[in-house]
């Protein structure tokens, strides 16, 4: 918290005070009006010493409880000893102001209205006045800088989170560069000989996959259409690869595709899903599914398991506890994973929230 914003609350703290109580004290002199009561030079006086009573004792009360009670509470002090030391401020603010108070009447009080008797119930009456207005200005001193205190904290907090949000994420990202590029380049290389037009073709779509990569995905939310059609194109250059047409397939059950998504957060298990799959000589080796379901879109991703992959739960390709960081970091508790082997099959069962447009 800037500290002009701090002195701001404060002055207005103290504004607001002692306009009330001023205005208070004032009224209440001033309905006194029978022959018996002080005369006018005696309520001026009387005003002039309510006001030094409540000035001093409401802001020594209040800074030393500002400073040196939330010190205290800093250095983790025992809290009776703290208590101790907040009476024993409050007790000493007492007597210091009676103590000069009674001065003040003595001196000068008799000049105004020699009738003016100084007794021990006077000194007494003040210093307890005292001591409790400066309780009640210490304890409110203190809260306010306890929520200073936790103001500053907090936002801190809250900035050193988001820059390491910043960082994870893009720590996350880096590692969601494409590893099939140079494998990429080389079939399509071959290609070339075979059919330039469809090399062409295929040259621009990775092309388009670097740039949305490189670019686009730098977003944190995306359209549903975008992420499928860089997915459709990243599929249709591992298909190149594969003897059979059908060795991947894509169901889109996705109505509407208007909705935003985190950019890039299906292509690390479908990355997987090629690298562990079997031969690029099977059928339906990989399967992809997209369904639009209530308010969620859940992504199905199915590999035919390779014999020469091993464990791929606690080996798959980026690691499954980054992948979930990731996810832990966009959408917190609303999403679900489940990842498991089910017949021949690895498969990855995400959903996430959806709204469509």
């Amino acid at each position: 918290m800037k500290r002009l914003l701090k002195f701001g609350i404060r002055f207005s703290y103290w504004f607001i005070y002692f306009f009330i109580t001023i205005i208070l004290f004032s009224l209440l002199l001033s309905n006194i009006s029978n022959p018996s009561n002080p005369s006018g030079d005696t309520i001026r006086f009387l005003k002039t010493e309510f006001w030094f009573i409540n000035v001093s004792s409401s802001m020594l009360g209040f800074y030393s409880f500002y400073f040196f009670i939330f010190k205290a509470i800093n250095t983790k002090i025992h809290y009776f000893k703290i208590i101790i030391k907040g009476l024993f401020y409050c007790i000493s603010i007492g007597i210091l102001t009676s103590t000069i108070n009674l001065a003040i009447l003595k001196y000068y009080g008799s000049y105004v209205n020699p009738s003016i008797e100084i007794k021990f119930e006077i000194f007494f009456t003040i210093l307890i006045f005292s001591a409790l207005l400066s309780l009640l200005h210490g304890i409110l001193g203190l809260f306010m800088r306890l929520f200073f205190d936790w103001f500053i904290i907090n936002k801190e907090k809250e900035a050193l989170t988001e820059q390491n949000h910043q960082i994870e994420m893009e720590l996350v990202k880096s590692q969601l560069n494409p590893h099939f590029l140079f494998n990429s380049l080389n079939n399509i290389d071959v290609l070339i000989h075979k059919d330039q037009e469809k090399a062409s073709d295929f040259l621009n779509r990775l092309s388009d996959i670097m740039r949305y990569m490189l670019f686009e995905s730098k977003s944190e939310k995306v359209r549903f259409e975008t992420e499928l059609h860089f997915i459709e194109k990243y599929v249709s250059l591992h298909q190149l690869r594969a003897s059979n047409s059908d060795y991947v397939t894509i169901q889109n059950k996705v109505a509407n595709t208007d909705g935003f998504i985190a950019s890039l957060v299906f292509i690390p298990f479908i990355e997987n899903a090629f690298k562990y799959a079997s031969s690029f000589k099977t059928g339906n080796a990989i399967q992809i599914e997209f369904i639009e379901e209530q308010h969620t879109l859940r992504f199905i991703c199915k590999n035919r398991i390779a014999t020469e992959s091993g464990d791929l739960i606690s080996s798959n390709g980026l690691g499954n506890q980054l992948l979930k960081k990731r996810l832990d970091l966009i959408y917190k508790e609303t999403y679900t994973l489940n990842i498991q082997e089910e017949n021949e099959y690895f498969c990855v069962d995400l959903t996430i929230p959806y709204e469509a447009n």
